[in-house]
């Protein structure tokens, strides 16, 4: 190795780094600084720290400059004889900071595992093209360090790969299949889990197939079934089809029945609350009748209110309008037709109410009134003055 050996007879030193496999599994990683002469001093990572003149380790603490041979110091002048810099170009270790391709390859690993992405293989495999070529000790860190990075997500990636395949063998399901499918796209997945992956996705299709003809052979049995239950249905009713009908005949007959019984009691019932009615309509029509002849008499007004008061029939007062009217037609029917009604004194009052109750009065006597309230109230005085003159 040409270039290992130039850059330690140069810098006096090399770091390296290496993992060695852990008890009871993983892997822990070393640092290591090659010294001309005494080998690699290998020390574990927590005793390695950053500072501006470098990685300080054990071996190689800061400040403790290793002396180079002559022959380095001549290579390192006549390297830095050829390096010319111009003020028209940017200084050149800022734009190798600009133009650092380790730098843009563990950027791009980092957020390929940051984002779970599709490229992060892509950026391990930039990686190890950058290993291959000769880079600096501290560049060869740095990319050993991303791909430790790298290594533990592979792994955790192959334990959840194998955790999925795992579950796959003992029940393949068509959400596990899609997820094992997708992880044995990984390049490091083996031969053996592909292969466990297209088993169980024969397995699952066979499991589907035999399940479908079950659900088949099930509907066969079951429409089998439904065909005999229908053939005994059929027959049952056959032999049931008279007792249904007479025992519906039977229901059917009971509730007329019952529902002639109901009507016959509520025609009762109303007939009697009708009697009842006309019983109590024909009692006040003899007050009422009293009443209103003797306001005739005397020549004055009345209303239904002073009627009940004076007659003590105070449920006159109380009658809906309806009430009054047949009250009214049953006074007035023994009344000649070319007399006035006895209720003219009632509806000389001149209210609304009043004047209807004549005019509906009239109407149900067939006698005619006037169509205007002015002349209906003329109507109305002279009436009450014959009344008063036929006593």
């Amino acid at each position: 190795m040409p270039v290992i050996t130039d850059i330690l007879k140069q810098r006096g030193y090399i770091h390296r780094i290496r993992f060695e496999d852990r008890p009871g599994g993983g892997r822990v990683m070393k640092f290591g600084t090659e010294l001309p002469g005494q080998g690699t001093i290998w020390d574990s990572l927590d005793k390695v720290t950053l500072t501006h003149e470098g990685l300080a380790t054990v071996a190689r603490p800061d400040g403790v400059r290793i002396p180079v041979s002559e022959a380095s110091r001549r290579s390192v002048v006549s390297e830095r004889a050829i390096v010319t810099v111009t003020r028209s170009h940017p200084h050149p270790a800022k734009a190798a900071r600009q133009d650092d391709p380790v730098k843009r390859a563990v950027m791009h690993l980092d957020r390929a595992l940051r984002e779970q992405t599709n490229q992060i293989y892509d950026a391990i495999g930039a990686i190890r093209q950058l290993l291959e070529t000769g880079q600096t000790p501290e560049d060869i860190g740095r990319l050993r360090l991303a791909q430790g990075r790298a290594k533990v997500w592979i792994d955790q990636q192959a334990a959840y790969r194998r955790e999925v395949i795992g579950r796959l063998k003992d029940q393949p399901t068509s959400a596990l299949l899609a997820e094992a499918a997708q992880l044995v796209k990984d390049p490091d997945a083996t031969r053996e889990e592909r292969e466990a992956v297209r088993t169980a996705q024969i397995r699952y299709e066979d499991d589907q197939a035999a399940y479908r003809e079950l659900v088949k052979q099930r509907a066969l049995r079951r429409q089998q079934r439904e065909a005999e239950q229908h053939e005994w249905k059929a027959a049952q009713r056959s032999q049931d089809a008279e007792r249904r009908r007479l025992a519906e005949q039977a229901l059917t007959e009971r509730r007329q029945a019952e529902a002639e019984q109901a009507l016959a009691k509520r025609r009762q019932a109303e007939a009697a609350q009708r009697q009842a009615h006309a019983e109590k309509l024909a009692y006040l029509a003899l007050f009422l009748s009293g009443a209103l002849k003797k306001a005739a008499r005397e020549g004055r007004t009345t209303t239904w209110e002073e009627i009940g008061q004076k007659t003590g029939q105070r449920l006159l007062g109380e009658l809906g309008y309806e009430d009054k009217l047949d009250l009214l037609e049953t006074v007035e029917k023994a009344t000649l037709p070319g007399n006035p009604l006895w209720s003219t004194v009632l509806a000389a009052v001149g209210t609304g109410e009043a004047l209807r109750l004549h005019r509906d009065t009239s109407q149900r006597l067939q006698r005619a009134v006037p169509d205007s309230d002015s002349d209906l109230l003329i109507q109305l005085t002279a009436d009450c003055a014959q009344l008063r003159r036929q006593w």
